[in-house]
């Protein structure tokens, strides 16, 4: 018998398949996958949260503000809920609120110039913004457009998307809240963002209407506009391209309440209403 070696194939210990490179397609395709998923979550969990009977948002949010309404502030800080409610309330009778949607401004001893709005018609107020508005127009213009967040109920849409995503990703995959958050924010930020800055404009909308209603003028409505302008420019050289940002660019919307003034033939000049005295005084002590 004779016996020879044999030539071995050039290439036949090579795998024909690249192990990274598959890693790499089905980790990116499980992410989107994922991302997808998320996104599906946050809209149907976003349409629920924003159509739930009122009665059940109330129900949580009197659950959430429980201990807080067993507990008696300070005389001041009553007196200046006080008058934060007594204005609310004048913006409420001119806005389209949802049947039982009560509206309870709560003060908070903060500097930061802000407003925002919670379940069940929550309305917080931080000192920094009542220290910094030059008038009752501009304070009313905030607290309206806080208060319109909560009839188009914004909250609960946001609440009822976050809520799902979690629920969804953390039943399929074993993803922390954090982690679920991440990973519906991600892909989908831009688009996500578009969602909030429509919100932002249709709370700025329903807030002038009730301004023009509650005065008879726009008048220092774009106020607190312009502060933040002035906060921006002490801190940035510019805002960040609108796409970037969940509000939309802060000299683009005192451009478009001039114009929705404008269209709906509301003056723009009218007599300023003074701040209550006990709101007043914040703005002294700065």
């Amino acid at each position: 018998m004779k016996v020879r070696n044999v030539k071995v194939p050039e290439g036949i210990n090579v795998s024909k398949h690249r192990p990274l490179a598959d890693l790499f397609v089905l980790t990116a395709g499980a992410a989107g996958l994922f991302a997808a998923l998320g996104l599906v979550a946050l809209l149907i969990g976003s349409y629920a949260g924003r159509y739930m009977p009122m009665s059940w948002e109330n129900a949580m949010a009197a659950a959430v503000f429980e201990d807080e309404a067993t507990e008696e502030g300070a005389a001041g800080d009553r007196e200046i809920e006080a008058a934060l409610q007594a204005l609310a309330d004048r913006l409420a009778a001119n806005m389209e609120l949802p049947e039982d949607l009560r509206i309870t401004v709560h003060y908070l001893e903060e500097d930061e110039i802000n407003a925002f709005a919670t379940l069940g018609g929550h309305v917080f107020v931080l000192r920094g913004l009542i220290a910094r508005i030059p008038d009752e127009n501009a304070l009313a213009m905030v607290m309206a457009h806080e208060i319109a967040h909560a009839a188009n109920r914004d909250v609960a849409a946001n609440m009822g998307g976050t809520l799902l995503v979690q629920l969804v990703l953390g039943t399929v995959t074993g993803m922390s809240p954090e982690t679920a958050e991440g990973v519906i924010w991600g892909p989908n930020a831009l688009l996500l963002r578009q969602f909030t800055r429509e919100a932002e404009r249709a709370a700025d909308r329903d807030a002038l209407a009730a301004v023009a209603a509650t005065y008879g003028h726009v008048a220092g409505a774009d106020a607190f506009f312009r502060i933040l302008l002035d906060e921006i420019g002490e801190t940035l050289p510019d805002e960040p391209p609108e796409f970037l940002n969940t509000h939309p660019l802060t000299a683009g919307r005192i451009e478009g309440l001039g114009a929705m003034a404008e269209a709906r033939g509301w003056a723009a000049e009218g007599e300023m209403t003074a701040l209550p005295d006990v709101l007043m005084t914040l703005g002294a002590s700065e």
